[in-house]
C-alpha cells in the first residue's frame, strides 16, 4: 500500500494540471515518496479512483471539480485528502489554507496536519428533458444557482484563460441574455420567493475563481452559507462585482444572507445548477441541498487545522 495515490485530472486548468503534476513528480523523487499514480480519462473517473485506492492519502491534482469527483469516492471513508491545486478557480483552497503554489501545497502534505470538515449534498429533479441527477451529489465547496451556473457553463466554450480572467469574460458574455427565475426557498431559516440574478451555497468563502459570495462561511460549522442577489439590470451588476470579489457585499440593496442545514429550492422557469464549478444539473425545475457534517478529511498547514 502507497502513503500517497495521486489522481491527476490532465485536462484541469486548460491542460496546465500535466504539467503542474510533472513538476511535482521531480520533487516526489527527490524526496524518495512511496506513491502512486491515476491519470484521469473521463468524467466521474476520479470518483472512481477514489473509491478503489487503499492509500491513507488520496492527494487531488486539478482544481474544484476534480476534488468534487474525487471527495464522492472517499468521503466517510476516514482517509484524507490532500490537495496540489492546478484548476482555473482553485476557490476551496482559500477556505482551508493550502498555498497556490503546486510545490509549496506539496510541502503540506508531508508537514500538514488532518482538518475534518463539513460536505454538502444537491440533488437535482429535471424536466422531461432530463439533466438532473438520480442520487444526492457530495460537493465540497459550493453550489451554484442561476446566473452563477450559467456562467459555470459558460465557462466550458471559452478557451485558453483561467482563473478569475476566464470568469470575468464569462460574466460579460452571459449578461444580458440570461432571465432571471423566480426562485422558492424554503428550509428551516432560509425563506424567499422572489426573482433572483442568483442563489450561492458555500461551504467554502469563494466561488468563481475569486468570488467571495458567501464570504462568512466556514468549511466545519455544520452549516451552509446562503447568498441570494435579487433580479439586477446590467449596470447593477457591474457595479456589484467588485464588491463581491472583496466579500464586501454584505449592506447592498437586494443581496440577502442565511445559514441553514437543508433546504429545497424550486423555480417558474427552468434553471442551471453548478456544484463546484462542475454543471451538475441543467433544465433543472427542483434542487435540493442538504449537508453531511463533519464528513471529510483533508491535510492542511498546521495554523489551519482543526479549531
Amino acid at each position: 500500500m502507497s502513503q500517497f495515490t495521486f489522481i491527476v485530472n490532465p485536462q484541469a486548468g486548460k491542460g496546465d494540471a500535466r504539467k503542474v503534476f510533472a513538476a511535482i513528480q521531480r520533487e516526489l523523487r527527490h524526496r524518495s515518496a512511496d506513491y502512486r499514480t491515476v491519470m484521469t480519462e473521463r468524467p466521474g473517473h476520479a470518483t472512481e479512483a477514489a473509491r478503489e485506492a487503499d492509500s491513507p492519502v488520496i492527494v487531488g491534482v486539478g482544481g474544484d471539480g476534480t476534488l468534487n469527483e474525487i471527495a464522492n469516492g472517499m468521503a466517510g471513508s476516514g482517509r484524507s485528502l490532500g490537495i496540489i491545486p492546478a484548476g482555473s478557480g482553485n476557490d476551496f483552497i482559500k477556505s482551508v489554507g493550502v498555498p497556490r503554489r503546486p510545490v509549496d501545497a506539496l510541502q503540506i502534505l508531508f508537514t500538514g496536519v488532518p482538518r475534518t470538515v463539513d460536505v454538502g449534498t444537491v440533488l437535482c429533479t429535471a424536466d422531461k428533458e432530463g439533466g438532473g441527477n438520480s442520487s444526492p451529489r457530495l460537493f465540497v465547496n459550493g453550489v451554484g444557482i442561476g446566473f452563477d451556473a450559467a456562467v459555470a457553463a459558460r465557462t466550458r466554450e471559452i478557451p485558453l484563460l483561467g482563473g478569475t480572467a476566464l470568469y470575468l469574460v464569462a460574466v460579460l458574455q452571459t449578461l444580458g441574455r440570461y432571465t432571471a427565475p423566480v426562485f422558492s426557498m424554503h428550509g428551516e431559516h432560509a425563506q424567499r420567493n422572489a426573482p433572483a440574478l442568483l442563489i450561492a451555497v458555500g461551504n467554502g468563502v469563494c466561488a468563481g475563481g475569486g468570488f467571495y459570495l458567501t464570504p462568512d462561511a466556514r468549511v466545519d460549522d455544520g452549516l451552509l452559507d446562503i447568498c441570494a442577489v435579487d433580479d439586477k439590470n446590467v449596470l447593477e451588476i457591474l457595479r456589484l462585482m467588485p464588491r463581491v470579489m472583496r466579500g464586501k457585499h454584505h449592506n447592498v440593496p437586494g443581496v440577502k444572507f442565511f445559514r441553514d442545514r437543508s433546504f429545497v429550492i424550486t423555480a417558474d422557469t427552468l434553471f442551471y445548477v453548478h456544484a463546484d464549478g462542475e454543471i451538475v444539473g441543467a433544465n433543472v425545475r427542483r434542487v435540493e441541498i442538504g449537508l453531511r457534517a463533519s464528513s471529510l478529511n483533508i491535510i492542511v498547514p498546521k495554523k489551519h487545522g482543526q479549531r
